[in-house]
């Protein structure tokens, strides 16, 4: 082995570290996205735990603000056993802890606290998950009592039972304001102009026909756009009003179509129990007038204006009718999302649990993962033997670090590379050790924790027995030993690529 000027530490420092399910396709993950945008700006070293949620049945890639933030190297990918300290671990989002992770995580953590963006059951009987459930995996995986944080009154309520212990405070959602705001000195045309945008699900709009046109009205005086589309509306809409203009979800920017707003209405199905809003704060942000349901007030205020469907007409005509109180309700909306809503919210916020921040200004120095991490979490993700037959250290050593960087923008997985390459030529070239696991019988490279198995080459092959048989049987081996979930080869024209191949594992018969 090659002795190194500088060990590798042996735990990784952060100030924050989250723990939630990457693949969130919305809300959850665009929260994310600005919090760790807010607190890395600041000075924040931030990571991130991937554990997979209940809610989420189909497979999905990394949110793309998510990647982002791992390829800029402002959030910190963790993984499965990577020895972690931190000021405050944060568990975004209750579902991803509904079942045991079998065992306590390598982190260390002075706080902890649980946000809680969904209620846990809905009006109509869906249950997402257990408080008191999800509090004791809390305390199984991290070692300490959390502190829950509901995102809004509403959600407060559904958890006041007493079976979990409940912040002060409720931790809103933040937004970077300066980033969405528009010009909002005069409306944007001679009619004023309605807007919504969000996910298509017949739950985002009002289940009456009457209430659903009363909102986004079906008038020559006003104009209606929508992004999101009407998909799954036809019980309620029998055809699209000519006064609306209709974007598909994802089409344009969110920004951009909230700049040719003037009025943000949002009102939605009776069954469903909207916990926050995100959509809201983003079209008050941009310094729209929001128009909502009373049932908003208590967390929005006087940020917005509340109205019934049968009313909003009449209130949007009237305060575009009157410049003067127009430009006196933006100003409200701005002066409340930038007091509740913003970046530095949530920096004062953060620094109440963390203090200034304490992990540094250098790069962060990762500890290599080790194979403490519970079971459950490694069960979550793949196996993936790479076979490397044949090829030179040089070649391995590519191969490992390819890995490495895959796997910080995939949901993780545990990497095995199959060499037949002298351990100590493969270390010169990645430029750190590879030590021996001897509970695992295995090489570990010290930085990145990559699990390398070792194998006699071709030109070492001594004794009785094909070398081809003997490679055979310890690649299965090796698939028995970790749990292999699948196999690649590292090198596909070379002439042992297909022993490699020959070694995938098969499914256990019933």
């Amino acid at each position: 082995m090659v002795n190194r000027s500088v060990e590798p530490p042996t735990r990784t420092r952060l100030d924050v570290l989250y723990l939630t399910d990457l693949r969130f396709p919305g809300g959850s993950s665009t929260s994310l996205v600005d919090e760790v945008e807010a607190a890395s700006a600041a000075g924040y070293r931030v990571g991130v735990l991937q554990c997979a949620s209940s809610s989420l049945r189909a497979d999905r890639a990394l949110h793309p603000g998510v990647a982002r933030l791992v390829e800029e190297g402002r959030l910190v990918h963790v993984r499965p056993g990577e020895p972690v300290d931190c000021s405050l671990a944060i568990v975004k989002h209750p579902t991803v802890l509904v079942e045991p992770l079998g065992g306590r995580l390598p982190i260390r953590c002075d706080h902890v606290i649980v946000f809680v963006g969904q209620v846990p059951e809905d009006a109509d009987g869906t249950r997402y998950y257990t408080p008191a459930d999800v509090h004791r995996n809390v305390v199984e995986a991290l070692g300490a009592e959390p502190v829950w944080h509901p995102v809004s009154p509403v959600v407060r309520r559904s958890l006041a039972d007493g079976s979990v212990p409940l912040a002060g405070e409720d931790w809103v959602e933040v937004i970077d304001v300066d980033r969405w705001t528009s010009d909002r000195s005069r409306p944007v045309g001679d009619r004023p102009v309605i807007g919504r945008h969000g996910r298509p699900s017949p739950l985002k709009w009002p289940a009456d026909p009457d209430d659903l046109l009363a909102a986004y009205p079906d008038s020559d005086d006003v104009r209606v756009r929508i992004l999101g589309g009407v998909d799954g509306l036809e019980a309620v809409l029998a055809t699209v009003p000519e006064n609306w203009e209709v974007h598909p979800f994802g089409s344009m920017d969110a920004c951009e179509f909230l700049a040719g707003v003037d009025f943000f209405v949002y009102h939605h199905h009776h069954d469903l129990v909207e916990a926050f809003g995100r959509t809201i704060i983003e079209a008050l942000a941009s310094g729209c007038v929001v128009v909502l349901p009373e049932t908003f007030r208590e967390l929005f205020g006087e940020g917005c204006v509340y109205a019934e469907p049968s009313a909003v007409r009449g209130l949007v005509l009237g305060l575009h009718g009157d410049p003067q109180a127009y430009r006196s309700q933006v100003e409200a909306g701005d002066r409340v999302v930038r007091e509740r809503f913003s970046h530095a919210a949530h920096v004062e916020r953060i620094s109440a649990y963390a203090g200034s921040p304490a992990a540094g200004d250098g790069p962060i120095v990762r500890a290599a993962p080790t194979a403490r991490a519970p079971r459950g979490l490694r069960a979550q993700r793949p196996v993936v033997m790479v076979a490397c037959l044949g090829a030179d250290p040089v070649e391995v050593a590519s191969t490992i670090r390819d890995l490495d960087r895959h796997r910080d923008q995939a949901m993780g997985f545990h990497p095995v590379v199959v060499t037949t390459a002298a351990v100590p030529e493969i270390s010169a070239e990645l430029d750190e050790d590879l030590r021996i696991d001897a509970d695992r019988r295995c090489f570990v490279s010290d930085r990145t924790g990559v699990v390398v198995e070792v194998l006699p080459s071709r030109s070492e092959h001594t004794g009785d027995g094909r070398w081809e048989d003997l490679t055979l049987s310890g690649l299965a081996r090796i698939v028995r030993q970790h749990g292999v979930t699948s196999v690649t080869v590292g090198d596909l024209g070379h002439e042992d690529a297909w022993l490699g191949l020959q070694a995938s594992p098969r499914p256990s018969l019933p």
